[in-house]
């Protein structure tokens, strides 16, 4: 299986605790780009503008993506939420700081 199927596979198990649906079903991971040396990076744009869960949403996809065997680094960009550059910010410098 490729690395950008098991990337897909896992973030379908992060379930927005709110609806009790994935967030690949919901439509809320875009532009996946796994490239060769298992760098992945992606969008996460949220149901709401507002939605209050934003912050342990993007840590959850964030983490499923790391968690992928043969994943080395992960970049999350929050897209569509009112305070998208600041979790943006908060949860790729958290990663950076486990590397």
């Amino acid at each position: 299986m490729e690395l950008k199927d098991l990337v897909l596979k896992r973030l379908a198990g992060v379930v927005d605790p709110g609806t009790n649906s994935d967030v690949m079903a919901m439509g809320l991971v875009r532009n996946l780009a796994v490239n060769s040396r298992g760098e992945v990076s992606l969008e996460f744009c949220p149901s709401s503008s507002e939605c209050p869960l934003v912050i342990p949403l993007a840590f959850r996809i964030r983490e499923a993506v790391e968690g992928t065997e043969g994943v080395t680094a992960a970049t999350v960009t929050v897209t569509g939420h009112r305070m998208a550059a600041e979790v943006t910010a908060m949860v790729n410098e958290r990663g950076a700081e486990n590397e």
